[in-house]
């Protein structure tokens, strides 16, 4: 057994308050303070999950390092905002700042390309096009197809075609565990896409 610290932190920098982090192994849990500081004692090659209401669940492998920092994700929605702030983990205002902020600096200019496929291989660098069909460079799902899942404005689409670049305010591929809400359709990455 040994004792490791943490720091949780969600926007990269702002520390998260009351996060719930177990040693899998070990069993041992513990929760950050104020500074998303916390330290527990746990096994050399334990797993710590790091759970937060409103941000998505993560799972971090220890090595030799006394040290981590571990970013939990913060999708915005009003239940996930609502959650967040009545658990106290974060700040109603430092949470409607952040988000704003990342939206902002986020906000590109998409309407230079000619289709919204001329946009996703040009702003996205693991998917290939192929005419209308989207497909992840790394197969993961051997039963399917390699094609992504496609969902704009938070509505699963077969088809976006019919999108004009100029109404894109963001376009973003996500290849990870939260891609688990869309199941077996979400296997192979999910592209999701926003409209002004």
């Amino acid at each position: 057994m040994r004792s490791v610290s943490v720091v949780v932190t969600s926007f990269k920098t702002i520390p998260l308050k009351n996060v719930t982090v177990t040693a899998l192994k070990s069993g041992e849990s513990s929760i950050t303070d104020s500074t998303g500081l916390f330290s527990l004692k746990c096994f050399r090659n334990d797993v710590l999950k790091v759970s937060a209401y409103g941000f998505v669940e993560r799972k971090q492998k220890l090595k030799a390092e006394m040290v981590y920092k571990i970013d939990l994700v913060y999708t915005d929605n009003v239940q996930n905002f609502n959650k967040a702030v009545s658990h106290g983990h974060i700040g109603e205002t430092v949470l409607r700042d952040a988000v704003f902020s990342r939206e902002n600096k986020s906000t590109r200019d998409y309407s230079k390309y000619k289709s919204i496929f001329d946009a996703i291989s040009s702003e996205i660098y693991n998917v290939r096009v192929n005419g209308n069909t989207i497909v992840n460079t790394k197969l993961k799902s051997f039963d399917r197809t390699p094609e992504v899942l496609l969902v704009v404005d938070d509505k699963i689409v077969s088809d976006i075609s019919y999108i004009s670049t100029e109404y894109v305010k963001s376009i973003e591929f996500v290849d990870d565990v939260s891609t688990a809400m869309y199941g077996a359709m979400g296997a192979n990455g999910v592209l999701k896409i926003k409209l002004k």
